[in-house]
């Protein structure tokens, strides 16, 4: 069974960056703000610094990364509307009204 990780974010840092283990994987994930465009993006890298994915841009309600057809890590990640109204998320929205969650490969 599939179960769901939160991704601990904070509202209002542009750029912010954490070391997790993802289906049993250590990866460093890289949230940043783009102001020009208005939108989060990340970037999911090995721990010795070779990227996994670059500029995925975080789209809420929609698997963000099972498109991209890498090997590891094996589940997903999901930008979630919590109930925020909000038409899109905006530079406050991480952690809050917007969560970011990797759903883990079901076994």
């Amino acid at each position: 069974m599939s179960k769901f990780l939160k991704i601990p974010l904070q509202a209002g840092i542009a750029d912010q960056q954490l070391d997790i283990i993802l289906d049993g994987e250590p990866v460093t994930i890289r949230v940043t703000w783009n102001g020009s465009g208005g939108y989060w993006y990340f970037v999911l890298l090995h721990r010795n610094g070779d990227v996994i994915l670059n500029s995925v841009k975080m789209v809420k309600n929609i698997p963000l990364i099972s498109r991209f057809q890498i090997k590891s890590p094996m589940g997903d990640f999901i930008f979630l509307d919590n109930n925020s109204n909000k038409s899109r998320p905006d530079f406050y929205s991480l952690g809050s009204d917007h969560l970011l969650l990797y759903k883990t490969k079901a076994n």
